[in-house]
């Protein structure tokens, strides 16, 4: 019988440190041989276990925030949990670009919820969860964890994280040499959006981007684009995507308005198009009466490489609903402004991710925390995991 997601919460410094897989079978009586017509007499034996390893991902694994204190290892295919990974409620996760290592940037205290306060990066081997390294990070204060707080470049050289100190910032750390390289300051914007290679985007107060380049060393190149959405009216939701492998984006807006992006430099930014009226319905407006199908949840957005689809979670509201749990998920082309289907949820969601391979799954995570599978090509409930998750997840991107 394989240990899984109980033994990080029982034995914390085994869960650090291993995925614990323990053979019980001896644990039970083992009968020895006894004359005929004798009862046999049993022979207890010692309890013995070993260390299982993880195969490298796979598409179909799913990774949500569960119980506050770690990310779950899921085979979606197979139903079960693979291994837990330790993290905290500000912990946030992300897997290197060859699926080697886990990372999570975290925040913890000595003695709980008080004492020595740490800021660290911490590394994880991603096939024995084994804590490989910590890396001390500067002190920074987040209010919540989102993957936009956390990412790693393309290439696996650079790692970065989110700040608020209270300005805000971005720390770059040099993953070859386990250390930090340099921290950007980033007035009045938040948040990262890798590029293909060379640096990132992070959203500003004002409706633009600002864009850092850096390859090493202490140069930076700091550029920033025009506003290009209604930061006051209709501002855009934190939670945008990105391509790592080409650098594309999508940042959609709180009426449904979609973005699309090439990161960069200097950044190419479309004119947008809307969601409603990509599904023949008028466009959804700001008043606070307007009866609309808008975007809304926690993590409202998934993007499908394979096909290059995005689902969004949807929901029946007035504006200014944007955290509202959504009753649909509807997949849309960005490349034809097209809606391809509308998915029915079987309960309402705050929070959706899907697989990025060409035979994806969708997952829906309920407000009690249960996640649904589901086949985006025909809306079936593949399974339903009793996850305990927060409406944060990742997927693998392979």
């Amino acid at each position: 019988m394989t240990n899984t997601g109980s033994t990080a919460r029982r034995f914390p410094a085994l869960a650090r440190a291993t995925l614990a897989a323990a053979s019980v079978a001896a644990s039970a009586a083992c009968w020895s041989a006894a004359p005929a017509g004798a009862a046999p007499t049993p022979v207890l034996q010692a309890e013995q276990s070993d260390v299982a390893t993880l195969p490298s991902a796979a598409a179909h694994w799913f990774l949500p925030a569960t119980l506050d204190q770690s990310y779950t290892i899921y085979d979606a295919d197979a139903g079960r949990i693979l291994g837990t990974v330790p993290a905290s409620i500000l912990g946030n996760i992300a897997l290197s670009p060859d699926h080697g290592k886990f990372y999570v940037a975290d925040t913890i205290w000595s003695r709980v919820d008080h004492g020595t306060r740490q800021d660290l990066l911490q590394v994880y081997d991603a096939h024995s969860l084994a804590l490989l390294r910590e890396i001390p990070l500067p002190p920074r204060a987040l209010a919540v964890y989102k993957q936009q707080d956390f990412d790693v470049s393309t290439d696996g050289n650079w790692a970065y994280a989110f700040n608020m100190s209270p300005a805000t910032s971005v720390t770059i750390i040099d993953l070859a040499h386990a250390k930090v390289a340099r921290t950007v300051d980033i007035p009045g914007c938040a948040l990262i959006f890798p590029w293909k290679s060379g640096g990132f985007s992070s959203l500003c107060g004002d409706g633009s981007l600002t864009d850092v380049g850096y390859t090493g060393g202490n140069a930076i190149t700091i550029t920033h684009t025009r506003p290009f959405f209604d930061a006051n009216n209709d501002p855009i939701f934190e939670q945008g995507l990105v391509d790592h492998a080409t650098g594309r984006a999508l940042f959609v807006s709180y009426t449904g308005k979609v973005y699309a992006a090439t990161l960069g430099q200097h950044p190419a930014i479309a004119a947008p198009w809307s969601i409603q009226q990509a599904a023949g319905q008028p466009a959804a407006g700001t008043g606070v009466q307007e009866l609309a199908w808008r975007p809304g949840g926690l993590q409202p957005f998934a993007w499908n490489r394979a096909s290059g689809h995005l689902f969004v979670l949807m929901h029946a509201g007035t504006y200014w609903t944007h955290k509202t749990a959504g009753t649909e998920v509807w997949e849309l082309d960005p490349a034809r402004h097209a809606l391809v289907r509308r998915i029915d949820l079987p309960h309402p969601a705050r929070g959706i991710a899907v697989t990025s391979d060409a035979s994806p799954l969708l997952f829906a995570t309920a407000e009690d925390g249960a996640v649904t599978v589901l086949d985006p090509a025909t809306g079936a409930v593949r399974r339903t995991l009793e996850a305990h998750a927060g409406p944060m997840s990742i997927v693998p991107d392979l």
